[in-house]
């Protein structure tokens, strides 16, 4: 006996093994009918197999289940393997029902009709589940994609089991997990979603879960934008009531947030009560907070519609004396370019809402706020509003303190969108300079170069997101101080009136000193012409000793000891010289020479890196003028001079001296004269030279040099007329300083001699 026992199962594994690679294609039609009748549409099969182990049955090769006309043409499934499990009893009424279907490698797709139900409603109710006809259906590892008519959304489900188990009653127990996923992004790393539950027409009563799951990729799900959040999600929720009006109820466990300790929690991370009603024949959702605090701080709602088909949302906060501190940590999370160390104190009220497309809006208020940033005093409002619209968060006109005494108006908005854009504007009646870096901007320009110093008046910041942010205002500047690169100590800046342009600064009104010289005039910064420093400036009366001692630095570069011992050569030229470029005037009411007192009445100074000139120099030496251009080379250890010009009407000898040519001197100070050296031609009239040479003009080319005994003169084609006579010849100062004129006239020699110094005014 026992032995028939083993032979008998041996040949029932056999034949089970057997039965799976034997095509039995004269029973197709038998479990066509089978399967159209249980699914109540139609089916079309590849080759089939009888099937003993999970049986008995059949396995059913490359299954396609049509759809119903209702919900439109492509398919309801497409099935890899079903696996067609016999009801044993419906053999005795002679006919083939399935009491199970097993899907493996499917694909199903959930439709939403145009005029309502889904697709899936039309298969529950296809046949009564009292008639026996309605198999249970399972499905392993596929995957669930939705339609909306004839539209496919980009939502699905992978990796997703599905069991169906209808009732007797009618009703149908469902159970259902996947992963949620979007068609138009790759990379997604969610948890499963969880569903288990009864569903019959009048009445639905399901548990749905959301394993822990990345916080941005379920924010996604409804935005596929984004909102760079981090962290962890999970959920839970009970749906009960009919279809059209689903009661909802449920958790939201948020974990692993940056900062998650500032907000109210509970276990270990943040936990939030929400209800509501989902509507499933119209996909809208609607729910809200609830909390066991009387008075939370944050109430907030949530919308979504179409959420299946194209996701429409919106969401709203009611604030109530949220910590600015909060807000601030939050934003910061979110991406907000904030000081680490920035305190900030005071509550936030009001209600902040976002929709999409439209971003955020709403207004909210701060009470009692200070905000206090690296290396600034705080900044204080005892009130302010800051109206959210159209994805521009907008600070209404707000009087701001700052330290203890002083205080600014500000107004200004910010762009939410992802472009970026900051417009501020800030009003004073009189504020440290020192104080604008408790606004966190960028500095205003001028302002930026001083320590010291107070404004009054008004500036406006624009700044957009990849562009360098832009000052525009009017502004009174005093008592400051404004290092320059090529002075020897900082320009103290009495006061001026700035006005501010994008890149352009005009300073007008200049009342300044530097060392014991000072000066009145005008500024302008035009970043885009060819000499950006554009300047006019005039000078009441100036030492020439002072006025060579606060441009040192840009005159004379000191190289060092041994340089200097060992001559290695001239100083670099520092980065400030070679990118310097100046176009401007300058006058001088006294300029003086130890005893001597010079007037430029006018000279432009053209500045190009280490070479500076003078043009069009007009001046007076005492009762004579001067006029021409001066070139001051800057390249080397000290600077080269050379001017070219006139000097007209230079009292000499009772008469008058008129000078042209040019004059080339290297050095500072006293050590500019012994490398001296002029040449040019010189008139003059009415020359009394000596007690016996009155000369009523005279001409001659000159070249002088300075030495160590003095001047040192040389005279060529000389030509003098003494009454009737004219005389030519030559000249030069002796070692006792007497210049000697040899003369020839008509065969006859000549020779004067007189002081070169001696003249009479």
């Amino acid at each position: 006996m026992k032995r028939a026992v083993i032979i008998a199962l041996v040949l029932v594994l056999a034949l089970g093994f057997a039965a799976q690679y034997f095509e039995i294609d004269w029973f197709r039609p038998t479990i066509v009918r089978a399967l159209e009748r249980g699914l109540g549409r139609r089916v079309e099969v590849g080759a089939v197999h009888f099937n003993l182990f999970t049986g008995p049955g059949f396995t059913v090769d490359e299954v396609t289940i049509h759809e119903d006309a209702r919900a439109g043409i492509e398919p309801f499934a497409y099935v890899g393997r079903l696996e067609a499990r016999m009801q044993l009893l419906s053999l005795l009424r002679h006919r083939l029902d399935f009491s199970s279907l097993r899907l493996i490698d499917a694909s199903i797709n959930l439709v939403k009709t145009d005029a309502g139900p889904w697709n899936f409603q039309f298969l529950l109710n296809s046949a009564p589940a009292s008639a026996g006809a309605m198999p249970a259906i399972k499905m392993r590892g596929g995957r669930v994609n939705f339609k909306f008519g004839d539209t496919k959304s980009v939502f699905y489900f992978n990796d997703a089991d599905v069991d169906v188990a209808p009732s007797m009653d009618g009703s149908v127990e469902l159970r259902f997990a996947g992963a949620p996923s979007r068609s138009d992004r790759s990379g997604q790393d969610f948890g499963h979603f969880f569903v288990r539950g009864v569903w019959s027409a009048q009445k639905v009563d399901m548990k749905i879960e959301l394993e822990k799951s990345g916080l941005e990729e379920v924010a996604r799900l409804i935005d596929r934008r984004g909102f760079g959040l981090h962290g962890a999600i999970a959920l839970d929720a009970q749906l009960s009531g009919p279809p059209s009006h689903l009661d909802v109820t449920g958790n939201i466990q948020v974990n692993d947030v940056h900062r998650w300790d500032l907000l109210p929690q509970s276990g270990g991370g943040l936990r939030v009560g929400y209800k509501g009603t989902l509507d499933l024949h119209n996909d809208r959702l609607e729910l809200e907070s609830v909390s066991d605090v009387e008075n939370p701080l944050v109430a907030a709602t949530f919308r979504a519609w179409d959420f299946l088909r194209a996701p429409h949302w919106d969401a709203s906060a009611d604030l109530k004396k949220v910590p600015v501190e909060t807000a601030l940590e939050i934003a910061r999370h979110m991406g907000a370019a904030l000081p680490e160390n920035m305190a900030a104190e005071g509550s936030l009220s009001g209600e902040v809402r976002y929709s999409e497309p439209d971003g955020f809006a709403g207004k909210v208020a701060l009470q009692d706020a200070s905000l206090t940033l690296p290396d600034g005093p705080p900044l204080r409002a005892a009130s302010a509003a800051v109206v959210i619209d159209h994805q521009v968060m907008s600070l209404e006109p707000s009087t701001v303190s700052v330290g203890e005494n002083e205080s600014a108006d500000v107004e200004g908005n910010f762009s939410l969108t992802g472009a970026g854009a900051l417009d501020l504007k800030i009003t004073t009646r009189g504020l440290s300079v020192s104080d604008m870096r408790s606004f966190g901007v960028a500095a205003i320009p001028l302002l930026d170069q001083t320590p010291q110093g107070t404004w009054r008046g008004w500036a406006r910041y624009e700044w957009a997101r990849g562009e360098a942010g832009q000052w525009s205002g009017e502004y009174e500047l005093q008592n400051a101080r404004i290092p320059v690169e090529g002075l020897a100590e900082p320009l103290r800046l009495q006061s001026a009136a700035v006005s501010l342009s994008g890149k352009r600064v005009t300073v007008n009104r200049i009342r300044a000193k530097v060392g014991a010289i000072a000066f009145t005039g005008n500024y302008r910064w035009e970043p885009a012409s060819l000499r950006p420093h554009k300047f006019h400036l005039a000078i009441a009366e100036a030492d020439a000793a002072e006025l060579q001692r606060v441009l040192a630095p840009a005159l004379m570069r000191d190289r060092g000891f041994f340089a200097r011992t060992l001559r290695l050569g001239d100083a670099p030229v520092p980065e400030w010289l070679k990118t310097r470029r100046a176009d401007g005037t300058v006058a001088i009411g006294s300029l003086m020479f130890g005893e001597t007192q010079v007037r430029v009445d006018a000279a432009r100074l053209l500045w190009d890196a280490a070479e500076v000139r003078l043009v069009d120099l007009g001046a007076h030496i005492d009762n004579a003028s001067l006029a021409g251009d001066l070139r001051i080379d800057l390249a080397g250890r000290a600077p080269h001079y050379r001017f070219e010009g006139k000097l007209s009407d230079v009292a000499y000898k009772e008469g008058r001296l008129d000078f042209e040519g040019s004059v080339d001197a290297d050095g500072a100070g006293v050590d500019i004269l012994p490398s001296a050296h002029a040449e040019g031609h010189v008139r003059g009239r009415s020359i009394v030279f000596s007690a016996d040479a009155e000369f009523r003009t005279a001409a001659a080319c000159f070249e002088v040099r300075e030495q160590a005994a003095g001047e040192r003169w040389k005279l060529s084609s000389v030509e003098v007329t003494q009454g009737a006579e004219t005389y030519t010849g030559s000249g030069a100062t002796m070692s006792d300083g007497r210049l000697v004129l040899d003369l020839l006239s008509r065969g006859r020699t000549v020779r004067y001699s007189a002081l070169l110094a001696a003249s009479t005014q």
